[in-house]
């Protein structure tokens, strides 16, 4: 069937078009009166005056492109489900769109870029130069979140990756552990590389040598898989320092419900993020955080404060992890 238009609603309300879309308008120069009677009849008929062709029309949007990697990561599901509901509280609607496996960050944001969205708050662990220098031809700013302080041209609200790696590492180091192995991500992510670099630098403090580093997909499985390989070498980990929580309940279950390992008595884990289950008592993971409400909340005054002045210098707003310490470590 085909949609109502405002066309068919000032039909049948006997008024022209353009009164129909002034009395879905905020700011409207109709009596009430002749309002209320065609939100009578629209309402009658089922009609909603249609996004986004009037934002179009008004070249103005209230849609905000989500732009994510490949990835299934517990952590970004959680992210974007925190990050959508902050925008519909400022009246803006998401749109989500992930990379496909054979694509990269910059041919997604351009499938984002054919709408007519607001802004593109980008999370990724890399950036293109060139996908800035389209958007900036197009008028539509980005936020950067899972990268580093700086990219020229666009907004950043981005975590201390390197010192959630030295606290994690830290505190391996000082409740005892000597021979302590990295389970990293995907090599050139800034969450990898800002993480192992944490790592190694409060092993240099300590005087020690990294005992097995690893690269996972961030997930439980490799994670797992990495754990049980260190775990049955000859000369297995005292302590794991992992680059995400989930990477680190793959190290968990390899240690407790594979090898029979006591933790942390045998070997201690730390992961990174603190997600809600790292809480859970089956998990207990000491974990340093990764705080979505703080950095939403950051994202939301970024978005507010571009919108409002476009030519603004770019704005890059740190948020520094905590080490939350549970039972694993």
């Amino acid at each position: 069937m085909k949609r109502l238009t405002g066309k068919d609603v000032a039909r049948a309300a006997g008024v022209s078009v353009s009164a129909v879309s002034r009395a879905f308008t905020a700011e409207n120069r109709l009596n009430k009166a002749t309002r209320d009677h065609i939100l009578k009849v629209a309402s009658e008929m089922g009609y909603r005056p249609n996004a986004l062709a009037r934002s179009l029309i008004k070249q103005e949007s209230d849609l905000v492109a989500v732009v994510f990697g490949n990835t299934d990561g517990m952590y970004d599901k959680d992210f974007f489900n925190r990050l959508s509901t902050a925008l519909q509280k400022r009246g803006k609607w998401a749109l989500q769109i992930r990379s496909e496996e054979e694509e990269n960050i910059a041919e997604t944001l351009g499938k984002a870029l054919m709408y007519p969205v607001s802004a593109a708050i980008v999370r990724a662990g890399t950036v293109d130069l060139q996908v800035i220098e389209n958007s900036k031809k197009m008028h539509v700013p980005l936020i950067y979140t899972g990268l580093g302080p700086t990219v020229k041209g666009a907004d950043c609200v981005w975590l201390n990756y390197k010192s959630g790696g030295l606290l994690g590492t830290r505190h391996l180091i000082k409740r005892g552990c000597k021979k302590i192995a990295y389970i990293g991500g995907i090599e050139g992510i800034t969450a990898d590389t800002g993480r192992r670099e944490g790592y190694l630098e409060a092993l240099g403090e300590a005087g020690l040598q990294p005992h097995g580093v690893s690269q996972t997909r961030f997930d439980f499985e490799s994670g797992l898989q990495a754990a049980l390989s260190l775990l049955q070498s000859d000369n297995p980990p005292d302590a794991f320092y992992c680059v995400s929580d989930a990477a680190a309940l793959g190290v968990l279950n390899a240690a407790k419900s594979i090898l029979n390992l006591r933790v942390p008595e045998d070997v201690a884990v730390v992961g990174s993020d603190n997600m809600p289950m790292a809480a859970w008592p089956c998990f207990d993971l000491t974990a340093a955080t990764n705080p979505i409400d703080e950095i939403v909340q950051n994202l939301m005054n970024t978005l507010e404060a571009r919108l409002a002045d476009p030519d603004q210098q770019e704005m890059s707003v740190v948020v520094e992890p905590e080490l939350v310490i549970r039972g694993s470590a």
